[in-house]
C-alpha cells in the first residue's frame, strides 16, 4: 500500500483535473493477496482523456494501472452481462485513494442498478458459449483428437461455472477461489463438483470419463436452466 500511495500521488500531479479518482482493486482490496499477488489499479479520467494502460515490473512486484473513461466505468458497472461473474468484483470492492466531485456515489449508483437488472439474457448467452463447447468436444470425440477432448472438458467445466454464477448472483471475488465459490452455490446440479473434477482432471480420469462426465453436466445445466424459465433453443429463424 506505500507503493499503492506512491503511485496515486503520481497519477493525479501528472494528469492534474483529468483524473476523477483511484482505487486498487482486485485481491488487495480485500486483504486476500498473496506474496506472488498483483497490485490492479483502477482510475477514472474524464472523457475527454486518452491515457494508456500501464503494466509493468516493479520491485518483484506486477503493476496494473488501468485508466478508463469516467462513463465507460459507469456504464459497465451498471450492466449484467456473461462476463459479470468476473468484472463485478472492480466495481464493489475498493481501497480509495482518490476522489473527485464524489465520484463514488455514481459508481455506488450504477452498482444498485445493476443489481436490479435481469439475468435471462446473460444466461441464455453463456449457455450458448456451453452448447458451442459441447460442439468441439464432440467433434474431438468424433476424430480421436485425445487432446481437443481433454482441453474442451476443462472449458465446458467453466461455462458451467459461469452459468451458474449468474443463476446464483455471485461473483468471483478473486481468480483463484472461482471453484471455492462454485463448488458451495445453493443452486447447482446434484453432482456438479465430482463432473468438474473428472472433466478437468482434478482427480486422476481417462477420455472416456472426461466425455461422459461433459455429457451429464450439459444435460443438468440444460435442465436447470430450463427450469429457471429460460428458453434457449427458438422455434423459429430470427435475424
Amino acid at each position: 500500500m506505500r507503493i499503492a500511495d506512491r503511485i496515486s500521488g503520481r497519477i493525479v500531479e501528472k494528469y492534474g483535473k483529468d483524473i476523477l479518482a483511484v482505487y486498487v482493486c482486485g485481491s488487495t482490496s480485500k486483504n486476500l493477496d498473496r506474496p506472488y499477488s498483483d497490485l490492479e489499479f483502477l482510475v477514472a479520467v474524464c472523457d475527454r482523456a486518452d491515457i494508456a494502460m500501464k503494466y509493468y515490473l516493479y520491485s518483484g512486484l506486477i503493476i496494473q494501472i488501468e485508466y478508463c473513461k469516467s462513463s465507460k466505468i459507469l456504464d459497465d458497472a451498471e450492466r449484467f452481462t456473461d462476463n459479470w461473474p468476473w468484472a463485478a468484483d472492480q466495481y464493489r470492492n475498493r481501497i480509495v485513494l482518490y476522489e473527485r466531485d464524489r465520484w463514488f456515489r455514481r459508481l455506488d449508483d450504477s452498482v444498485a442498478r445493476s443489481d436490479k437488472t435481469d439475468s435471462d439474457r446473460a444466461i441464455r448467452k453463456s449457455f450458448m458459449m456451453m452448447t458451442e463447447s459441447m460442439a468441439v468436444l464432440r467433434n474431438a470425440t468424433l476424430t480421436h483428437d485425445k487432446i481437443g477432448v481433454l482441453s474442451r472438458g476443462r472449458v465446458l467445466a467453466e461455462d458451467a461455472a459461469r452459468i451458474l454464477l449468474l443463476l446464483n448472483r455471485r461473483y468471483v471475488t478473486t481468480t483463484s477461489w472461482l471453484w471455492k465459490i462454485a463448488f458451495y452455490l445453493p443452486s447447482k446440479p446434484k453432482d456438479f463438483k465430482r463432473l468438474v473434477e473428472k472433466m478437468s482432471g482434478f482427480v486422476p480420469t481417462t477420455e472416456e470419463e472426461v466425455v461422459a462426465s461433459s455429457a451429464r453436466l450439459y444435460k443438468d445445466m440444460s435442465d436447470l436452466v430450463t427450469r429457471r424459465g429460460i428458453k434457449i433453443e427458438r422455434d423459429q429463424l430470427w435475424v
